[in-house]
Order: structure tokens, then sequence, then C-alpha cells
């Protein structure tokens, strides 16, 4: 929440936001979770996460896809489907 509160001002609710993980060294499921479901709030979907090679990123993705059923999800999907290209 608080990295999602940090970038907030700098938000347009109009653009499609593109995340990159390249440079993450860790993330878990859950804070992935939180932080991909205030964006997907705030812009109605509109995120893009960029294909990556990062183990800690490739393993939570999947949990989330599985484990939810609305917007979230949806980006995890096109991600992964995009990733496997």
């Amino acid at each position: 929440m608080y990295l999602y509160l940090a970038i907030r001002p700098q938000l347009n609710p109009d653009v499609r936001i593109q995340i990159d993980f390249d440079e993450v060294l860790t993330i878990t499921p859950s804070w992935l979770d939180e932080f991909l479901t205030n964006l997907a709030d705030f812009n109605k979907g509109k995120v893009e996460l960029l294909p990556t090679t990062n183990p800690s990123v490739l393993a939570a993705l999947p949990v989330l896809a599985m484990a939810r059923k609305d917007l979230v999800a949806d980006i995890v999907n096109r991600a992964l489907k995009q990733m496997q290209r």
C-alpha cells in the first residue's frame, strides 16, 4: 500500500501504467496482489506488466492468476500470455 500511495500523485487514471520488474530483487504474491489491486482500482485495469525473467515475479504471477477472478487476474493473465510468446 505504501508504494502505491507514494506514486499515486504522479499517476493519471486515463493513462496505461506499465510495470517493469527487472530491477526488483524479490516480491511476494501478497505484496503484488495489494499493489496491483490498488492500481487496477485506480485506472480501471489499464495496467501492463512488462515481460520479465525475474524468478520471484514469475513465481508470484500464477498464484495471483489462480486466486483472483477480477481485474487483477485479467492483468496477470495478459502478462503471462505475453511472456509465453
